[in-house]
């Protein structure tokens, strides 16, 4: 008799079959929870590596091939310390790594600050960096780690092509440069950032922390905390404030190239705190003498990051006894051509006037100090003034601010430089310049320094220059607050961050006489500057 078929067993094995299915979707949603969030977690290890391999080597590029060195070192050891896929280290290469000026390479609408657009550039291989001149400017480190392959636990019942899954970390992190050469000097007048002195004329004087636009200072007698002078301050170049600080970046051999190029970034405006380290090694006078066209051991300096300035010629004080100021010239620039005295615009009595290469000022010495005190100072007590630009008026605002410039008439006819003989004129009308000279802004007054057209005045390097290098920005600092800190890790208070000209090269070997003359030509006001940071 046939077997007859009822519903119910027509139904029979469906069951089996329906759970087969269901259990590889089952599995299928399984793994794509279990073997996401072990994706999610090995992505987060890789990037958590990317992130301090980059952040770690953007502190060490300075400028230097030696900073890519390190840079690439450091971040090759920092991701070795980590893990991913929870036991696998993370291993890179110099091929995981590249470098760039900016951090948006070929991505202009990248936003690095609230208002500010990225540029755009170009990463290059850091095994292509091969020289100082390539590793100038290159603030910023890319860390990619490569595509690393994962195991599935579920997933693979999908089939073969589910067996692995990818994921990679990715980083960019650096720092933007800005235009301040790591050294700190003091203020003259701390509690004032600006302030006006008027003189015997009427006219009235801008002052700016106490320095005077047009006067030359020796910077190695601003940093008065006791009873005398004291060097410069270096300051750390990379580490800001209140971030960690590293000792060794704030040592000669690590700040040296950032001296050489004039950059850093650790402060951007008149206001905040640096890291700051006591004493200038005497091999640092040569980073600062580059742009003398002058790289000569022990210099680290190199043309191509830094470079001379368009105009070497030096500007020096006379001085018929050298043993009152040895630092003055005994000799006139026709038996020394490379060399040039202020006597051309600054000596219109043909006296022997100035013969003081610089104006001390101290805390102890308040007569130097201008504002409040009256400045009580015979002529010879100046030096090479107005060779980069004038003094300037200010414009009774309040508080006061740049105003016209003088001109030599007004200073001749006024107490300006000598407050005891009104009648001495300080400037040469008729030498001292009326234009400024080809390849400069119209809007540059006119002086000894921009005229290019002059023997006098003007002497170009032997190899191409760069207009302005001989003006140093540098970080101005409370002195009458002393630093609290540590070793090469105390902290000050910047007040300021002033605009000062080399009048001759730097010399940091000479004991009490110790040169780093500077004509002050004002503070700065609008600098950029961003700490090291993650940007990717």
């Amino acid at each position: 008799m046939p077997k007859v078929h009822t519903p119910r067993s027509r139904q029979r094995g469906a069951v089996a079959i329906m759970a087969g299915l269901t259990a590889v979707v089952l599995f299928a949603f399984g793994g794509l929870v279990l073997d996401l969030g072990h994706l999610y977690i090995a992505k987060s290890e890789l990037q958590n590596a990317s992130d301090a391999a980059a952040l770690a080597g953007a502190k060490e590029l300075n400028n230097k091939l030696s900073g890519v060195t390190a840079a690439v070192n450091r971040a090759i050891a920092t991701a070795a310390q980590h893990r991913y896929d929870f036991k696998t280290p993370v291993s890179i290469t110099i091929a995981n790594i590249r470098l760039a000026s900016c951090p948006n390479a070929g991505n202009a609408n990248t936003w690095s600050r609230p208002g500010v657009r990225s540029p755009t550039c170009t990463f290059i291989p850091a095994s292509s960096v091969t020289s100082d001149g390539m590793a100038s400017g290159l603030s910023f480190i890319e860390v990619d780690t490569g595509t690393q392959s994962l195991n599935t636990y579920l997933m693979r019942v999908a089939g073969a092509a589910y067996n692995t899954t990818q994921t990679a970390g990715y980083s960019v992190a650096g720092r933007y440069q800005t235009n301040v050469t790591p050294i700190g000097v003091c203020a003259v007048d701390p509690a004032n950032r600006t302030s006006q002195y008027t003189h015997s004329n009427g006219m009235t004087e801008l002052v700016e922390l106490g320095f005077r636009r047009g006067v030359t200072y020796n910077l190695f007698q601003l940093n008065p905390l006791a009873s005398g002078p004291s060097d410069p301050y270096l300051i750390n170049p990379v580490d800001t404030y209140p971030n960690s600080c590293d000792p060794n970046h704030s040592s000669a051999t690590f700040t040296a190239p950032f001296i050489c190029t004039g950059n850093s970034a650790v402060i951007s405006s008149g206001s905040g705190k640096v890291y700051v380290n006591t004493g200038m090694t005497a091999s640092l006078d040569s980073s600062l003498n580059s742009r003398f066209d002058d790289y000569k051991p022990p210099s680290v300096c190199d043309p191509g990051s830094a470079p001379p300035d368009t105009n070497i010629k030096e500007y020096h004080c006379t001085n018929p006894s050298p043993s009152s100021d040895p630092e003055c010239l005994s000799v006139p620039p026709a038996v020394n051509d490379a060399l040039t005295t202020p006597k051309d615009w600054m000596d219109p009595a043909g006296s022997t006037l100035p013969n003081r290469e610089f104006v001390e000022t101290a805390l102890n010495k308040p007569a130097y100090a201008l504002p409040p005190n009256r400045p009580n100072l015979a002529r010879d007590k100046y030096g090479v003034q107005w060779s980069y630009g004038p003094a300037y008026q200010s414009n009774g605002g309040s508080p006061p601010k740049a105003g016209a410039p003088f001109t030599p008439a007004d200073a001749n006819g006024s107490d300006m430089y000598n407050t005891q003989d009104v009648s001495v004129s300080y400037f040469d009308v008729a030498n001292y310049p009326i234009t400024v000279g080809n390849g400069f802004p119209s809007t540059t007054p006119p002086a000894p320094y921009n005229q290019t057209g002059s023997a006098t005045y003007f002497k170009a390097p032997s190899r191409p220059g760069v207009r302005n290098r001989r003006v140093l920005n540098i970080v101005i600092v409370d002195c009458t607050v002393p630093p609290v800190g540590l070793g090469a890790c105390q902290a000050m208070d910047v007040v300021g961050i002033g605009k000062f000209f080399m009048q001759v090269p730097a010399n940091f070997s000479g004991g009490p006489n110790r040169q780093m003359d500077m004509e002050f030509a004002g503070l700065v006001d609008d600098i950029l500057l961003s700490e090291i940071r993650l940007y990717r």
